[in-house]
């Protein structure tokens, strides 16, 4: 079976890649291990499917209104910054509106309409319908070979299929019963390019500290801190954070977990430093601890943060010369865990590492090393924090792909 366009991979970056590419004049083909396409769109955004971020323009690429900057990790961020600048957040919105979904504005977070993920994937699924693009589900990619062809170079996939361009949008390893699980790493890695050790992206982060099941279940609204051994802030992130039996979760946390997982697998020593109550400041919340005590004539914490908290926090407190509510703030405001692993990729939302961008070009997302080849997705040793910054990496780097095969 000959095509003029073999897609692997009929995820996000697969099957956008797929309608964008599709004319009249060509055929397309979408190889998906999984028994269907899309899986993982179903379950992006809670099930709502935040589809981009307002923030993904080419000139706001620099700012964001939580604090963290970049919004793209990579072995090179200004390969990421370039892709988004060439096809962002409003060119998305238009091509969504192209296949009759409506989308909506809730504070940057972009969703459709219907806020139902089923719509994202089943806009996608019906585009490829309409367009007569060809669809194999179930079936492994486990060689790519490219051969000599009477009329060019070809790449043969399994010994069966053959076309004149490939594009590999196989993912990453996150969440591997959506069919995300590496696989074609090796299979990449044998022709020739380099692979950026993948490790689990957006998720919790496992802790030492006894505490922890006393605290599992628990959120709380915090801001936390990465910090070296030095106590140099690496990165900041304000938002819901929750406890877990061996750790902290919630998006604060993922959106730090990239660069914790990368330092920690490098031996980095590293703490994350809680302020649990980032709405007040410390002198204030001294003052109200002390009065607090005076009232109740014990040196007690008052009700201002979760039961199980206060009890984990009041066991932390030690004089060192300060009043009770001096030495309370210091440590509500400053609660240090030590971070020692990422979860697992079965509870991640994304991989960090992939396909080194340095053997990808930056203006086609073909190969450097194999002509013919292009890559996009979750693939690519790229990977955005939350709020919609992955899933318009895939839509982006499909559209380049698209433009130019």
């Amino acid at each position: 079976m000959k095509y003029d366009v073999l897609i692997i991979g009929g995820g996000a970056a697969g099957l956008c890649c797929a309608v964008m590419s599709k004319k009249t004049d060509n055929s397309v083909l979408i190889i998906e291990k999984g028994d269907r396409v899309g899986k993982k769109i179903l379950s992006t955004g809670n099930g709502r499917c935040n589809l981009t971020n307002a923030y993904c323009m080419p000139d706001l690429l620099d700012r964001n209104p939580e604090g963290i900057h970049p919004f793209f990790s990579s072995g090179d961020v200004r390969f990421a910054d370039s892709v988004i600048k060439r096809f962002g957040a409003e060119d998305t919105i238009a091509f969504f509106e192209s296949l009759g979904v409506l989308t909506e504005n809730k504070e940057g977070y972009i969703y459709p309409r219907s806020e139902q993920a089923s719509t994202i994937l089943n806009a996608l699924r019906l585009a490829c319908e309409r367009k007569g693009i060809d669809t194999v589900t179930g079936v492994s990619v486990d060689s790519i070979k490219r051969i000599s062809a009477p009329d060019g170079y070809v790449f043969l996939v399994n010994g069966k299929y053959r076309c004149r361009k490939c594009v590999i949008s196989a993912g990453g390893m996150a969440a591997p019963k959506t069919g995300s699980d590496g696989s074609m790493y090796k299979v990449i890695k044998d022709m020739g390019h380099t692979i950026v050790k993948p490790i689990p992206a957006l998720c919790g982060i496992n802790c030492d500290g006894s505490f922890f099941k006393e605290l599992q279940g628990v959120r709380n609204y915090s801001a936390i801190s990465l910090m070296d051994s030095d106590g140099k802030v690496i990165l900041r992130s304000t938002g819901n954070l929750q406890f877990t039996k061996t750790g902290i979760s919630g998006i604060p946390v993922f959106q730090l977990s990239s660069e914790a997982g990368k330092l920690l697998d490098n031996g980095t020593d590293l703490t994350i430093c809680i302020d649990l109550l980032p709405e007040i400041g410390k002198d204030r919340l001294a003052e109200m601890i002390d009065s607090y005590c005076s009232e109740m004539k014990a040196d007690v914490l008052p009700p201002v943060l979760n039961s199980k908290l206060l009890n984990v926090c009041r066991k932390a407190v030690g004089r060192k010369g300060l009043t009770f509510g001096q030495t309370a703030a210091e440590v509500i405001k400053g609660f240090k865990v030590t971070p020692v692993s990422l979860f697992s990729f079965e509870e991640a939302q994304t991989t960090a590492g992939g396909v080194s961008t340095y053997e990808i070009n930056v203006d086609t997302m073909e190969s450097k090393i194999i002509p013919g080849m292009y890559f996009a997705g979750e693939i690519i040793d790229v990977n955005g924090i939350c709020g919609g910054y992955n899933l318009q990496w895939a839509w982006s780097t499909a559209n380049i792909v698209s433009k130019s095969i």
